[in-house]
């Protein structure tokens, strides 16, 4: 399968958290690591049709001191809802991302009785920082076809955009 048609876009991930991962996968290169969006509303198109190692999603991240610019780029290869991890579930990550990605806190807001929750759990590899980072408006979201709004004021959220070719993509690299 490979990757999908649809891909997304995260405004506003911190960055000490991007720099973590690279700094795994220089050593472990196809290490799955995570990303922990930081909303109650679930990925719907994740959490219809997760993706899996087979059939991955593109993800194209902006950072928070630099919202409206797409600074980095990887796969989306999993997806949980933390609400509904099991407690053994719940404990094996705890310990990889402690472990992995201690910038990261850990994994948060597993229980719903938190004030603010966080239901999203990416599991991400092959994230890259671009060489030449891009507009976010280059990006098309896919329910209009418009390319993104620049309007980034708050991180947060995200966006179904249109997957743009390899040779499109590669000229950021």
């Amino acid at each position: 399968m490979g990757i999908r048609q649809e891909a997304i876009f995260i405004n506003g991930i911190f960055e000490v958290v991007l720099q973590e991962i690279l700094a795994i996968q220089a050593e472990i290169p196809e290490q799955a690591l995570f990303l922990q969006p930081f909303s109650a509303k679930r990925i719907v198109s994740l959490a219809e049709n997760p993706p899996s190692v087979q059939d991955r999603v593109r993800l194209f991240l902006s950072v928070t001191t630099d919202l409206p610019v797409v600074r980095y780029v990887g796969e989306i290869m999993g997806w949980h809802n933390k609400q509904e991890l099991s407690e053994k579930q719940a404990a094996v990550l705890q310990r990889l991302i402690w472990t992995l990605q201690p910038s990261e806190g850990g994994l948060y807001n597993i229980h719903s009785d938190e004030k603010r929750q966080s239901i999203n759990l990416l599991h991400v590899w092959r994230i890259q920082e671009l060489k030449t980072p891009f507009s976010v408006d280059q990006l098309h979201i896919t329910s209009t076809n418009s390319p993104h709004s620049l309007n980034r004021t708050t991180a947060g959220g995200w966006s179904y955009v249109h997957n743009p070719s390899d040779d499109w993509l590669a000229k950021y690299l």
